[in-house]
């Protein structure tokens, strides 16, 4: 059964927190609002969503995870790394994968975290490099597609599909999904990975016979059916992402 979470109900717990930078770097601040709590462990698989609205030309350190992530960038603009990053740039980094520096630019960036598992928090580098596994490190990023208004949308003739990261062999992939009104849309069987998320960026979608707004996440479990969304009549920016099968 679908997990869903929205950013409107978010909202309710958005909270501030100083940015962790490096020395002599001015930080800034951020806010965090959780759509899907953290639950369980590291090890438990549990999905977790949330959005972070990093505050113009803040700097967050480079850092590593315990778990598995995508991160979305979904408003303003910034760098990850050297890398130019933007809607709706997609980011998968494996867990004790370091990246970063995350910098905002003028207008902030905001960008939404996707994750299988608790994490303890961050672990910034360098200071603890040697907190992290000796495990393969793996991190993969689209490049920005940018967002379509209702109008924009409403053009289309057909759905327009973006790999942001094509279907590896393990079943990690993200596809972005920009469609006119009542398209279906249906991502890979989530028996190829470890879990989808889907993000409706813009637009309305329907799934299951309910209508669900822009800034919902939905978690598909690796055993439910394919997802199949229809989207509504000004419709919709979607983005599918799955985790790839751990490694054995």
């Amino acid at each position: 059964m679908p997990l869903i979470g929205t950013v409107t109900e978010a909202r309710n717990n958005r909270r501030e927190r100083p940015i962790r930078s490096a020395p002599g770097v001015s930080g800034g601040h951020i806010f965090r609002s959780d759509l899907i709590p953290e639950t369980g462990d590291a090890e438990s698989d549990t999905p977790n969503c949330k959005l972070i609205e990093q505050q113009p030309h803040g700097v967050l350190q480079s850092h590593f995870h315990i778990v598995d992530q995508f991160q979305i960038m979904v408003a303003g603009d910034g760098l990850l790394g050297k890398h130019q990053v933007a809607p709706y740039t997609v980011h998968f980094a494996a867990k004790h994968t370091g990246y970063g520096p995350i910098t905002a630019g003028e207008q902030g960036l905001h960008y939404m975290v996707f994750r299988l598992g608790k994490d303890a928090g961050a672990g910034y580098l360098p200071e603890q490099r040697g907190d992290m596994k000796d495990l393969p490190r793996r991190h993969v990023m689209g490049s920005p597609v940018g967002c379509l208004n209702d109008v924009k949308r409403a053009a289309l003739t057909s759905t327009v599909e973006h790999q942001a990261i094509a279907m590896q062999n393990d079943g990690l992939f993200a596809t972005i999904y920009q469609a006119p009104a009542q398209q279906s849309i249906v991502g890979p069987a989530p028996t190829s990975g470890r879990g989808q998320f889907i993000y409706i960026a813009s637009g309305t979608a329907q799934l299951d016979n309910q209508t669900h707004e822009a800034g919902t996440a939905i978690f598909i479990a690796s055993n439910d059916p394919a997802a199949c969304l229809t989207t509504g009549k000004s419709g919709a920016e979607i983005l599918v992402m799955q985790f790839p099968r751990a490694s054995s």
